[in-house]
């Protein structure tokens, strides 16, 4: 190599070595970076003013003090369409003098039609306050197939400081009413055939007869009359209710009137032993009120009591105050008068019932003797 060649070169590495010591590119060669840097922000434009277009999302101002926003009113939830026991505060006791205590109840025999002496109780209304006797209810309480009269005796009470009076029997061949010996067919009433279970609402009609005494006496309105049945009771109850409603030309003959106006049904049953009720259940009057009480856990008894609710809507339409139909099932798998003793509120239920279906007026009217 010549000393140009030569001294060319290191002219050349002499300048290479400059430019790494200075930090200045080599040419064609990127600038060296530093290190990751994050995207500059690109400058946000103002908001646009007007009206936001269709489908597109309105611009968020920015955050600042909240506005405390007031409470709007509330609207009423409209009621649940179909018939429910009446809920509302049950009625008070009618006021009474200082140390006052509801008469006491009194035992008493009952003849029935066909002969038979049954025993009942009677828990005498009470009309304080200036009430006036000829309005107070009558009830008449029908226990199922092995119970007795004391099955009622907390609800007697209960409805006797509302004022009410109620007769509760002992069924023929249950409590002290004993079977006359000799008497066809097992005395066991839980082996009680249909012969025996048919002839048992005339121990009702024994009772409507005693009421009939009373409201002559003018201690209560046997047009007010209302029944509470349980279990079994739930179908005699209706039977004989049935009877009541029987054409007039039958009425001499058993001494009955259109006087029921109300049933209570505890834990309605379907057929027992052949007997039941839907063969006469049309008899009855749309004015008749039916509260029906099963509890939603007592499988036989439910399913019955919303297949007699379904078959009385046709008769009795409506909700509210608009009907005469009541239906409620309390959460339990108790039945008949077991639900009577629980916290379930049923008597205050039965007793708002009463309040607002037969407690209204209606006039006392003189009944003869036949």
């Amino acid at each position: 190599m010549s000393f140009s060649g030569w001294f060319s070169r290191v002219c050349q590495l002499l300048l290479i070595a400059a430019i790494l010591v200075s930090g200045q590119p080599a040419h064609g060669q990127a600038p060296p970076t530093k290190g990751p840097f994050p995207p500059s922000k690109s400058p946000v434009p103002p908001m646009p003013k007007g009206p936001v277009p269709p489908g597109a999302k309105a611009p968020v101002p920015p955050s600042g003090p909240k506005t405390p926003v007031p409470p709007g009113p509330k609207v009423p939830v409209p009621p649940q369409k179909g018939t429910t026991a009446p809920t509302t505060k049950a009625p008070a006791p009618p006021p009474t003098a200082k140390g006052a205590k509801l008469p006491e109840p009194k035992d008493e025999t009952l003849e029935t039609r066909d002969g038979l002496k049954i025993k009942a109780t009677y828990y005498p209304g009470t009309a304080s306050g200036g009430s006036d006797k000829k309005q107070v209810v009558p009830i008449i309480m029908v226990h199922g197939i092995d119970g007795q009269r004391g099955d009622f005796h907390a609800l007697a009470v209960y409805l006797q400081s509302l004022g009410h009076a109620s007769l509760v029997p002992d069924l023929r061949g249950h409590g002290e009413s004993k079977l006359p010996m000799g008497t066809a067919g097992p005395r066991d009433p839980e082996k009680f055939n249909r012969p025996q279970l048919e002839p048992m609402v005339a121990d009702i009609q024994a009772c409507k007869n005693y009421l009939l005494d009373k409201h002559r006496e003018g201690e209560l309105n046997i047009g007010k009359l209302c029944v509470i049945g349980a279990e079994f009771g739930s179908t005699l109850a209706i039977r004989w209710a049935a009877e009541d409603w029987l054409p007039e030309r039958v009425h001499d003959l058993y001494k009955v009137r259109n006087d029921v106006k109300g049933l209570v049904l505890l834990s309605p049953q379907p057929a027992y032993k052949a007997v039941h009720y839907r063969d006469v259940l049309p008899i009855i009057d749309p004015q008749v009120a039916f509260l029906i009480l099963a509890g939603a856990d007592d499988t036989k008894s439910d399913a019955e009591a919303k297949k007699l609710n379904k078959e009385l809507l046709v008769k009795h339409p409506g909700t509210g105050d608009d009907t005469n139909l009541f239906f409620d099932e309390p959460p339990t798998n108790l039945a008949g008068t077991k639900l009577l003793g629980t916290s379930l509120k049923v008597k205050e239920m039965i007793g708002m019932f009463i309040e607002k279906r037969l407690s209204p007026s209606v006039e006392w009217k003189e009944r003869k003797k036949l």
